[in-house]
């Protein structure tokens, strides 16, 4: 009987190493996606989403979409890319963006 016991018991440790074994993999091979920042020129915001005009540290301008936010003409920002399109029609704006950004973990500090 003690020999039942322990085999289960070997089993079940087995098992859990295995699962411990899997989850370092999975999240040894997860990507990080780098941030983008910048300062926030104009705001447009249209259905579920605000689209920030960004200005970057080499002056060069670019457009990201993010979930509606409060941010402000001047604050800084910084978030996650998560996909870039070009010729994007934002039917909320009924206007065309040549590129856009869409962007997630967008985190600001505001300007006084």
């Amino acid at each position: 009987m003690k020999k039942i016991y322990l085999l289960i018991a070997l089993a079940c440790m087995a098992v859990q190493a295995q699962d411990v074994n899997q989850s370092v993999e999975t999240n040894a091979t997860a990507v990080v996606q780098p941030y983008y920042q910048g300062e926030v020129v104009s705001i447009e915001h249209g259905g579920a989403y605000s689209y920030l005009e960004v200005k970057e540290h080499t002056e060069a301008t670019f457009w990201v979409a993010v979930n509606r936010t409060e941010v402000k003409v001047g604050d800084y920002v910084r978030f996650q890319k998560e996909l870039v399109t070009q010729n994007f029609k934002s039917k909320a704006l009924d206007r065309t963006f040549d590129e856009l950004m869409f962007g997630s973990n967008l985190q600001y500090k505001v300007q006084k």
